[in-house]
């Protein structure tokens, strides 16, 4: 095998690693998702101190991006990544004794510190390192895909493991517990499996890049984040991914949407969600192959579009049995695109012209910014919930087109990026020729 083709499957084996961290990290913490009502149960906690705590998780995580990117251009990602996951899975062994519920507090606090101010710029600075030019598009869009796919799968090893320890319908509160137990030691040893691999086997480039960026000298905090709010082209992609966030936001509404608007049965709800759920990988992958062959912008602006006229269709269809088929795919396809668009827009970093030595203080500026609808979005879903009262359905609707608005000027501004490309490349097109 040619030393370039090994070189190549060597990037790609970490990627996988990186996949595996990132798959395997976050579901421990958001256990809530598939085993809410027991974590109620297990702890006495009412709705409103669960919501709290992850209210509280989603504060640390706005505050720590910034800090997270300035950490990431000083300490060697390797072991901000390592460090990351041995945090939570030790986070994790606390949980797991199902302590008293004062002592959640600090559990999630060292959770929200371990996944975001060491781990989240590392992780995405990593894959930056690892992808050769013209390669961004797929390496984040597999990182996305990717992750989606190895939560997949061990959110459905979790369900069977707590099927079997807990005995299913009518468990006692014993049997409860230990079915719970399971599956968290079960994202414990995952986690630290994973730790292990990539603490033996992320090296190669990342390494060799990751001292060439310390050999640079490092600005300051502000001389950095100075240097990078001058770059036209991050604030391009601050708004194109925080208006794809925002279409992402969309399809947490779709379970209400059919249940509300078409009278589907939670049962069929849920099968279409899931359904939605198992297209990112597909959407990632897809997404970020596409988005190298056509230009990563350039997907970009298409499938915001298309998502965003998705979600006003799902605003007027009728309801009706003759329709329903037409509901479900529109649903399932908007899901679909959807993940393209969180698959690829962390590539346009490589189009910024960041710094590599500042690189994670870029990712973390942008995420600061990029991920603000986690704050604002809920209070505008309050507030055209509210103003619609018992209208449930028409809010619902209301609500789709609002997003679609979003997705429309995301749309727009990767248009204005990928022109903007385009130019770049032309002028930069006979200072080549000359040095040829």
């Amino acid at each position: 095998m040619a030393e370039a083709e090994l070189t190549r499957w060597k990037r790609i084996a970490q990627l996988v690693l990186l996949i595996l961290a990132a798959g395997s990290i976050y579901p421990l913490v958001y256990l809530r998702q598939n085993f809410e009502s027991t974590i109620l149960t297990l702890f006495d906690l009412s709705q409103a101190e669960l919501a709290g705590l992850y209210s509280m998780l989603g504060i640390v995580f706005v505050v720590g991006y910034i800090p997270s990117g300035w950490l990431a251009d000083r300490v060697p990602v390797k072991w901000l990544i390592v460090g990351s996951l041995l945090l939570t899975a030790a986070a994790g062994l606390f949980y797991v004794q199902i302590p008293d519920k004062s002592y959640l507090l600090y559990i999630f606090l060292i959770w929200g510190f371990a996944t975001v101010f060491t781990f989240w710029s590392a992780i995405l600075k990593t894959v930056s390192l690892l992808a050769e030019r013209d390669e961004g598009g797929r390496f984040y869009g597999a990182l996305d895909g990717g992750r989606g796919l190895v939560e997949a799968i061990l959110a459905t090893i979790a369900v069977g493991l707590f099927a079997h320890f807990s005995g299913g319908a009518g468990a006692s509160l014993a049997e409860t517990k230990a079915g719970f137990q399971a599956v968290v030691y079960m994202y414990i040893i995952t986690i630290v499996i994973v730790a292990v691999l990539l603490s033996f086997l992320l090296s190669g480039k990342v390494e060799k890049q990751a001292v060439e960026a310390d050999e640079v000298e490092v600005e300051s905090t502000v001389a950095a984040v100075r240097r990078i709010v001058k770059i036209p082209e991050v604030w391009l992609m601050i708004v194109v991914l925080m208006c794809g966030y925002v279409l992402f936001w969309g399809h947490y509404y779709f379970s209400g949407y059919l249940s509300v608007n078409h009278g589907v049965s939670a049962v069929n709800a849920g099968i279409v969600t899931v359904a939605v759920l198992w297209m990112r990988p597909i959407g990632g992958l897809g997404g970020g192959f596409l988005a190298d062959r056509f230009g990563k912008s350039r997907v970009l602006s298409i499938a915001m579009a298309i998502t965003a006229a998705v979600l006003v269709l799902l605003s007027v269809l009728p309801t009706g049995p003759a329709t329903m088929w037409l509901v479900y795919a529109t649903i399932v396809f908007a899901g679909l695109v959807m993940y393209v668009i969180r698959g690829v827009y962390w590539s346009l970093l490589e189009d910024c012209r960041v710094p590599v030595a500042a690189t994670g203080i870029a990712i973390g500026v942008i995420s600061f910014f990029g991920y603000l609808p986690d704050i604002f979005l809920p209070k505008i879903s309050e507030f055209i919930y509210n103003h619609f009262g018992d209208d449930v359905a028409a809010a619902n609707n209301v609500f789709f087109v609002v997003v679609a608005g979003f997705g429309l000027v995301g749309a727009a501004t990767a248009a204005y990026f990928a022109a903007r490309m385009s130019r770049r490349h032309q002028s930069e097109q006979p200072e080549v020729a000359v040095l040829v």
